[in-house]
């Protein structure tokens, strides 16, 4: 997993780095989610569906 730093240099992410930690498949204990891997799990804000369950809490329609 990337650092703060690293994800913000390396990336052209718009989501925050919370949650890229939230929706980060390698730190999922969900063994069966559908999103697993996928790229609806990442945040509307870039591009992706927002449907990772860890990233309930985030507003993610920015």
């Amino acid at each position: 997993m990337m650092t703060k730093e690293q994800f913000e240099t390396r990336t052209s992410w718009k989501m925050t780095y919370a949650e890229y930690v939230a929706c980060d498949c390698t730190r999922c204990s969900r063994e069966d989610c559908p999103h697993r891997e996928a790229y609806r799990r990442v945040p509307i804000v870039d591009g992706g569906l927002g449907l990772c369950p860890n990233l309930k809490g985030f507003d993610s329609r920015r």
